[in-house]
């Protein structure tokens, strides 16, 4: 009884303390130029439209309105994201994200491991699986706007699926007070919830005798309800038919399987291992979890034909790998093997934490910097102190994997700092007082001011993600062309020939440029491109 009473209280002490960690963390996060200002004002589904604030619940309203017809069909955390940023502190949200954190964990282990064999372990193996070894640790946990998309989603959807395994037999009047309550957790995340709903189609057509009149079809038609209120948004139908052809989505899905997947393919493995030396085991695993894992291949394939290679598109299906891969633990791994794993887990969390903790901190320097200048009465002009890439590499590993920077420059941004109509920093401009702001990185701004006859051909910017040209005249440009160098693509490595560009020119997009007026002088700004384009540009034509 000492001994439960004792590994009680240390798994208590681990929640709390993931807990405090995770909160020190969040209380450094800081606001990006991208969502983070456009959700503090209206949605008006036209981006050239003059922005406008939020100023009532109904304002509110009606922006999440414009946002489902024109953007997605994620009501339910999109209206909370902007609720928090326009009408409460950010301490508030960083709190909450804190707490619901820690809360994640709890459910981790009432999911796998509700015998209570080992609730330590899994704890600190979901946490670290959570905070080391997912790759979309900065934009779904860390970063305010992303926990409203994923950790607030999972702990709304797990508390809904651990309270379904408990409603009895019988209906009462609990049940048809709380099962719409599952709307709302299906009104969330098409990416996780129409897998599971699909998973409960199955689950139903299977035990439709045994199921008969149970109260969880209840919830479970709730939670489908929500869901199907998610897909039907028309936003979403608009978003998910863009120009993309099947075999651009299929390359980009192959990618992200790649590069942003970890935790299934390390559960397929262990399930390749399981099956040569305990298929019974196994079986009856695969058995218990059939719904998971077919919830599981539908998020997969989501992941494959979304057409979109960010790294937090492959979030869901790695917790649902993760809880999969939690549940084999528990059943296989012996007493001291847990001990040792828990040890481990910890040593490495720990290790990460330190880093993560000063590339957050040195991130949230700069954003004061920079809004210390936007407070700045006349000042347009905001000049951006960003970390050199390349001096320290462990340390840039965990500035791209712990950091949601500000500032973002550079080909695959997905906004334009130095556009002063870009509707972000019109935002900004906004929120700060002002007509305009154009943000360039401090390199390039202190160059500009020393020196007037700077940059009179194009050069890159420090981190080599900006060209910097200033035009002769005050010359208006409407074309930027990079001429290209032939390229002898057998001479290339397999990856380099897979993403070879075949052209002997490329052109930029007008999104990837604009002319700057500074001083009175102009300064064409552009992107540098991608590695296939950079590596044989011959020379650079402004027209």
């Amino acid at each position: 009884m000492k001994r439960v009473k004792t590994a009680s209280r240390s798994y208590t002490l681990f929640l709390v303390l993931a807990g405090f960690a995770m909160l020190w963390l969040q209380l450094m996060d800081v606001p990006t130029l991208s969502d983070d200002m456009l959700y503090r004002f209206m949605w008006t589904g036209n981006d050239g439209a003059p922005v406008q604030t939020i100023d009532s619940l109904g304002d509110l309203l009606h922006s999440q309105w414009v946002h489902y017809m024109t953007v997605n069909g994620r009501f339910v955390p999109h209206l909370l994201a902007q609720f928090f940023l326009v009408f409460m502190p950010p301490q508030v949200l960083q709190l909450l994200n804190a707490v619901l954190f820690a809360v994640l964990l709890h459910l981790c282990v009432c999911w796998a491991d509700s015998r209570r064999r080992m609730p330590l372990t899994t704890a600190v193996v979901a946490c670290f699986f959570l905070f080391v070894v997912f790759q979309g640790v900065r934009t779904a946990l860390l970063w305010g706007l992303g926990a409203l998309n994923y950790l607030w989603v999972l702990v709304a959807v797990m508390a809904l699926l651990l309270w379904m395994k408990r409603v009895g037999d019988r209906y009462s009047l609990r049940h048809y007070v709380l099962s719409p309550l599952a709307l709302l957790a299906g009104w969330t995340h098409e990416a996780l919830l129409l897998p599971l709903s699909v998973a409960f189609v199955a689950y139903i057509l299977a035990n439709r005798r045994q199921l008969g009149s149970k109260p969880v079809v209840l919830y479970m038609l709730w939670m489908m309800a929500g869901t199907a209120l998610c897909l039907l948004s028309p936003g979403l139908a608009s978003r998910s038919s863009e120009g993309i052809s099947m075999q651009g989505r299929l390359l980009s899905g192959a990618i992200n399987c790649v590069s942003n997947i970890r935790v299934m393919w390390l559960l397929l493995v262990v399930c390749l291992i399981l099956w040569r030396k305990n298929r019974t085991l196994l079986r009856e695993h695969i058995s218990d979890n059939r719904y998971v894992y077919l919830a599981l291949s539908v998020a997969f394939g989501i992941v494959l034909l979304c057409g979109t290679n960010l790294e937090r598109v492959g979030f869901y299906v790695d917790f649902m790998s993760l809880l999969l891969l939690l549940s084999l633990m528990v059943k296989t791994v012996s007493p001291t093997w847990a001990r040792r794993l828990t040890v481990a887990c910890s040593v490495l969390m720990a290790l990460s934490y330190v880093p993560a903790w000063m590339v957050r901190h040195e991130n949230s320097k700069n954003w004061q910097l920079a809004e210390r200048q936007m407070k700045e009465p006349g000042r347009k002009l905001i000049a951006v102190h960003r970390p050199l890439k390349g001096e320290c590499r462990l340390m840039d590993y965990f500035r791209e994997h712990y950091v949601n920077s500000s500032f973002v420059f550079g080909f695959y941004s997905s906004y334009m700092a130095f556009d002063a109509s870009d509707i972000n920093m019109r935002c900004a401009a906004r929120l700060y007082g002002k007509d305009r702001l154009v943000f360039l990185p401090e390199d390039v701004v202190e160059r500009i001011k020393r020196d007037a006859t700077a940059y009179k051909t194009y050069e890159l910017d420090a981190n080599k993600e900006l060209y910097v040209w200033r035009m002769e005249n005050n010359k208006p440009v409407s074309k930027v062309r990079f001429v290209l160098k032939k390229e002898d693509v057998s001479q290339l490595s397999l990856r380099q020939r897979l993403m070879a560009y075949n052209g002997d020119s490329y052109e930029l997009d007008d999104f990837h440029f604009e002319v700057v007026r500074i001083d009175g002088r102009s300064y064409l700004v552009f992107t540098c491109p991608t590695t296939n384009i950079f590596r044989r540009i011959a020379r650079v034509e402004a027209f």
